[in-house]
């Protein structure tokens, strides 16, 4: 007893070890079970899962019935999402005289327009086909991609005349082919995308026109009532200044009275010479100004916007059908990818 009394904090740090360490192996064990339980199970579920796998699905009629019904249901939501986007109908036969002279009526068409609705364009605007004004011969399969993308770049200029929009600055589209040589800022290096599920072309373009806030909401507002189907995928809005607008003529100021001409007012002053040879004539007060009904009290600025959208067009069915059944066998005739 004496020597407990003497070590009595190490007897009962000793004690409060023991009972910690009985509860320890007590915790452990209870874990322990349930791990085990928690493993039998997952060994269970998963010869079930195996068993399931390598089991022969047996075609009865209840099987065949239920993808035949799982198909119809795929089917009908594709006839409904294409009811949703245009089907753009683009002649069967083109050649290259033909395209000449759709192109040349296009851009004149939407030129006249421009200027008939105040819309600016840069000056001898080609709607980002200047190369192909420029060559005599095209080859045979860029014709049909190149009239999709004139009738929609014709479709997104009529929203922004519409819109009355101040100046359209740039178009830019997907190049048509692996060797067209667009002009200055003609082209993106995005691609035409196809959805062969859909039988829908994704088109993407970027524009970049200056107006303000008002036309700017008039702009989303065609995009969206419009016949073609318009995605609107980027939008940017910076400050823009109007072309053709000139900067204020700054006045001369009028000479001080009593300074000789041609000296500085400073020197006339450090001289003595200020106020010399005629009597300064008085300031008059400035004008008091009062707030009157229909003052201009915010002056908007002009907004230089670019806009990056995507045109969704569906291929006529009998199209679709020729490219499911060759899918696989050669790449999309619009150079673009499948997705």
């Amino acid at each position: 007893m004496g020597w407990v009394k003497k070590n009595l904090g190490f007897v009962i740090g000793l004690a409060v070890a023991v009972v910690l360490l009985g509860a320890g192996v007590w915790y452990s064990l209870g874990t322990m079970a349930d791990s085990n339980a928690a493993d039998g199970d997952l060994q269970a579920k998963k010869g079930q899962l195996d068993e399931l796998v390598k089991r022969e699905v047996y075609p009865d009629q209840a099987n065949i019935q239920l993808a035949k019904d799982e198909e119809q249901r795929v089917n009908d939501f594709i006839r409904d999402a294409r009811k949703k986007f245009a089907v753009r109908q683009l002649p069967e036969t083109l050649d290259n005289a033909a395209f000449k002279s759709l192109l040349e009526s296009k851009i004149t068409e939407l030129s006249r327009e421009a200027e008939r609705a105040g819309v600016k364009l840069p000056d001898k605007y080609n709607f980002t086909f200047e190369e192909q004004r420029k060559q005599l011969q095209l080859p045979e399969r860029t014709l049909l991609p190149l009239t999709s993308h004139l009738e929609n770049l014709a479709a997104i200029c009529r929203v922004l005349f519409d819109a009355k929009v101040h100046s359209v600055v740039t178009l830019k589209r997907s190049a048509v082919g692996t060797n067209e040589m667009g002009g200055t800022g003609d082209l993106l290096t995005k691609k035409v995308s196809t959805n062969s599920a859909l039988g829908a072309v994704v088109y993407p373009y970027e524009v970049v026109f200056q107006g303000f806030s008002q036309e700017l909401a008039k702009v989303f507002t065609g995009l969206i009532n419009s016949q073609d189907s318009f995605v609107v995928k980027t939008l940017n809005v910076e400050r823009g200044t109007l072309d053709g607008a000139t900067p204020a003529t700054p006045v001369a100021a009028a000479p001080m009275p009593g300074i000789p001409a041609g000296m500085d007012p400073i020197l006339a002053r450090r001289y003595g010479l200020f106020g010399r040879g005629a009597p300064q004539a008085p300031v008059a007060p400035p004008p008091a100004t009062a707030n009157r009904p229909g003052e201009v009290v915010l002056d908007e600025k002009p907004l230089r916007v670019t806009l990056g959208l995507e045109v969704v067009s569906l291929l006529p069915t009998k199209e679709k059908e020729g490219k499911e059944k060759g899918r696989g066998k050669e790449a999309p005739a619009n150079g673009g990818s499948t997705q």
